[in-house]
């Protein structure tokens, strides 16, 4: 693998300590949205998968039980230990772990039938990039699915939720909103659809203690959450307990779908 960018430097910085959160939470380990992946990828079995920001593997794993092989690969080394770890431990033979940039990969044209991301793609500064090696590997009629967070299409909304995500993470790269998703994907030359949208419930407390998030930034995303406008309020669903503190929000999520041209 080349040197890391100094951005993906950030980025192991920021996950390699909490390989063991991503790997335990329910919201990765056990989200309904596997389930949405799965289905909407349409398998007959016999599929080699590539699985682009594969964390703690939990994606990876659960389309290893379904198709003939799996790849999943990350910049953070801690987490593709965790992932093989797990892989391990639950006796999972046919999926391999890999440290490696999802903007440079490292396998030949034409030769994943799926390509998946979960929450993932907010973390890539070069999602073009991303996505045109995304269609280069995969197969003709070869299908890229990403589940992510998506930003709304009003200013004011945009601003405040990719705010609080920096404050919080600051690998977070941008929540991309629907009509820049479906321009990246078009660039590559890939189709675009929207599956699936639905509110990912957080709470607060563990939302920034997952990203070790340091004291001084959770005051100032608490303050952003209680001078949010209404409209804030309500789109990303804030709720606060009886001393105004924040509780939980939502962040808007998606199920995208690209497929890459079918040979003639």
């Amino acid at each position: 693998m080349q040197a890391m960018s100094e951005h993906q430097e950030d980025v192991r910085k920021q996950f390699g300590p909490s390989a063991a959160a991503y790997r335990d939470a329910p919201l990765f380990a056990q989200g309904s949205d596997l389930q949405k992946l799965i289905a909407t990828a349409r398998l007959s079995g016999n599929e080699r998968v590539l699985d682009l920001g594969t964390g703690a593997g939990h994606t990876a794993l659960a389309f290893a039980g379904e198709v003939r092989e799996v790849i999943g690969i990350d910049v953070t080394p801690e987490m593709i230990q965790t992932a093989r770890a797990l892989a391990q431990e639950r006796g999972v033979t046919n999926v391999d772990f890999q440290v490696a940039d999802a903007a440079q990969l490292p396998f030949p044209e034409n030769c994943f039938d799926r390509v998946t991301c979960r929450m993932a793609m907010h973390h890539f500064p070069h999602l073009e990039q991303v996505l045109h090696e995304v269609a280069r590997v995969l197969v003709p009629g070869g299908q890229l699915l990403v589940v992510d967070h998506y930003a709304p299409d009003e200013d004011e909304l945009d601003d405040f939720i990719n705010a609080i995500e920096r404050l919080r993470d600051p690998s977070h790269i941008r929540e991309y909103r629907i009509a820049e998703w479906q321009s990246a994907f078009a660039m590559a030359g890939l189709t675009f659809a929207v599956c699936d949208r639905w509110d990912l419930p957080l709470l607060v407390g563990e939302w920034v203690a997952r990203s070790r998030t340091p004291k001084a930034q959770c005051e100032v995303i608490m303050i952003r959450m209680r001078m949010a406008s209404q409209n804030c309020r309500e789109t990303f669903q804030i709720e606060f307990d009886n001393n105004g503190v924040p509780l939980s929000f939502c962040l808007k999520t998606a199920l995208f779908q690209g497929m890459k041209q079918a040979a003639d």
